[in-house]
Order: structure tokens, then C-alpha cells, then sequence
């Protein structure tokens, strides 16, 4: 056996694995179409979810015994938005990583 293949490996002369690419491909491409929906509310994605998370915690208050339930930023339209947009960046920079690394070989 030649163990030659362990310092070519550890010095990475082979280059990044076609796995990796294709993992951080795909991770990016999901990530920027994810956020992309949210970000522009494609289909009402955006507004559907910040009423099921107001339905949802006004449902938890009144199991407490409260009438309404708390205001929270996390479930307003223009937080998950935000949220869109920032999925969207680090998808583009997923799609950056993947396109330096296959051009680094």
C-alpha cells in the first residue's frame, strides 16, 4: 500500500471533492429560491406563515388563560421578509464558495 496518497490528501493537491461542490451547489441553489420566495412573498408564502405563527401564539396565550396573545417581531410579515433576504445572500455566497473552489482545483 503507498502511503504517499495520505500527504498528497493532507496538502490537498487533489483538489475539493466533486461531493463538496455538489453540496454547496445545491445548498446554494435551495437557499437563494427559498429566499427569494420570502423575500418577494411569491404565493403568499410569507404572509400564510406570519398568520399561522399569529394563530399559533395567540392559541398558546389563551391556553394560559390570556385574551390575546403577545405582539412579537418574529412573526410579522417584514421580519420573515428579512429573513428571505438574508437566506438569498448566503445562498449567493454558497454559490461564490462553490464557483472559487472549482475553479481552484
Amino acid at each position: 500500500m503507498n502511503s504517499n496518497w495520505v500527504s498528497e490528501l493532507a496538502a490537498g493537491v487533489n483538489g475539493p471533492s466533486p461531493v463538496a461542490l455538489a453540496v454547496f451547489l445545491l445548498a446554494g441553489l435551495v437557499c437563494v429560491w427559498a429566499g427569494l420566495n420570502w423575500a418577494f412573498d411569491v404565493r403568499g408564502i410569507t404572509t400564510r406563515r406570519s398568520e399561522r405563527i399569529r394563530r399559533k401564539t395567540a392559541d398558546r396565550w389563551a391556553a394560559l388563560g390570556h385574551l390575546e396573545g403577545s405582539p412579537t417581531i418574529f412573526g410579522t410579515v417584514g421580519y420573515l421578509r428579512f429573513l428571505g433576504a438574508l437566506m438569498t445572500l448566503a445562498g449567493l455566497v454558497l454559490l461564490l464558495v462553490t464557483y472559487v473552489l472549482w475553479h481552484l482545483n
